[in-house]
């Protein structure tokens, strides 16, 4: 005999549903406010640290803030107007040449191909920063998509970092107060983690990339800058990455003498041996968490949907994410638990 199933749908449930597209709606409508929003949360909580360390030494936080936004300032100029354009050429010179390298091998046309980097926009981009005809807030614009974003963010950031705990007090002010302590915790568990991946991954690459640099500018390897700054990059996805670096500057060196790509490959090895025996245990030790993987596809999809700014967002947004899980997975733990134990 068959039953009638009857499915009932209350008044309430229906709005819910209609409140929850609705505000997902917004906030896709708000998408730019949401992002300037969010990376002024991940400015103001990176240089909360060394804020609060000028502050314990007697320094007035609005003055610690303005003189940690002007060393950060100085140092972003610096890699734009100096580091930023030659590496950008180094690549260009050095794409056109493994291009010949394999039109002469493979007789494809290679040479022929357009690069990103030796197109015209992208010189053009680079004599102007060379030439120190742009202002650096004209940079962060065109990289993130306009002047007004990036005043809006550093404006916004600059007031959470100046009061003390602000993030943490406009996260309290815009949740419920049968949340805000769940979510208070879960940034400080964040702030925490991607403080420890960023400093243990800084770290990383500073080193990486200096011996790097050092290494093959005394030999003399051609695009010592750029192989350097990929090397450190590379950094980014353990084992693969060291070893891609690696047999890219040993094919630089070997298009020069056979010598000179031992004596890169030699380097390279020392490096390796460096990070594995002494530098990875040594930041091992923090246990940073992050898992290399979810770090690599995190920031290939951020700047898939939302280019620089996607990437710039990725990596915090990522940890977040494993946080919840890992929170949600816990509560679904000790719910277990609990029905075991009656």
């Amino acid at each position: 005999m068959a039953q009638n199933n009857n499915v009932e749908v209350s008044w309430i449930s229906l709005w819910r549903v209609v409140l929850m597209v609705s505000f997902v709606l917004a906030l896709y409508m708000m998408r730019e406010t949401v992002a300037i929003l969010l990376l002024a949360l991940i400015i103001s909580t990176v240089l909360d640290r060394p804020v609060d360390t000028l502050e314990n030494h007697k320094i007035p936080r609005i003055l610690g803030t303005i003189l940690v936004y002007l060393a950060s300032f100085v140092f972003l100029a610096f890699l734009f107007y100096t580091v930023i354009p030659i590496a950008i050429i180094e690549l260009n010179n050095l794409f056109h040449n493994l291009g010949g390298v394999l039109d002469e091998s493979l007789g494809s046309g290679f040479s022929n191909q357009s690069f990103f980097f030796s197109s015209p926009g992208v010189q053009q981009f680079t004599e102007t920063l060379l030439s120190g005809g742009v202002s650096f807030l004209e940079i962060l614009g065109k990289l993130v998509g306009g002047v007004t974003f990036v005043i809006a963010t550093l404006v916004l950031s600059f007031y959470l970092t100046v009061s003390q705990e602000g993030v943490k007090k406009f996260l309290v002010a815009i949740f419920p107060d049968t949340t805000e302590d769940k979510v208070v915790q879960l940034y400080e568990r964040t702030k925490k983690r991607i403080g420890k991946w960023f400093q243990a991954q800084l770290f990383l690459s500073l080193i990486v990339g200096t011996l790097a640099f050092v290494g093959l500018s005394l030999l003399g390897v051609k695009y010592a800058l750029v192989l350097a700054i990929i090397a450190g990059l590379l950094e980014l996805i353990p084992i693969v990455g060291p070893i891609f670096a690696g047999a890219l500057a040993v094919s630089i060196a070997l298009t020069n003498s056979l010598t000179l790509g031992i004596y890169t490959l030699i380097l390279f090895l020392g490096i390796q041996q460096l990070e594995n025996n002494i530098l990875v245990p040594l930041i091992m030790r923090k246990q940073t968490g992050v898992h290399p993987v979810m770090i690599l596809v995190a920031i290939l999809g951020g700047a898939q949907i939302a280019g620089l700014v996607g990437v710039l967002l990725a990596v915090p947004v990522a940890v977040f994410v494993q946080e919840m899980a890992e929170e949600w997975m816990s509560v679904k733990s000790k719910k277990r638990k609990g029905r075991l134990a009656v």
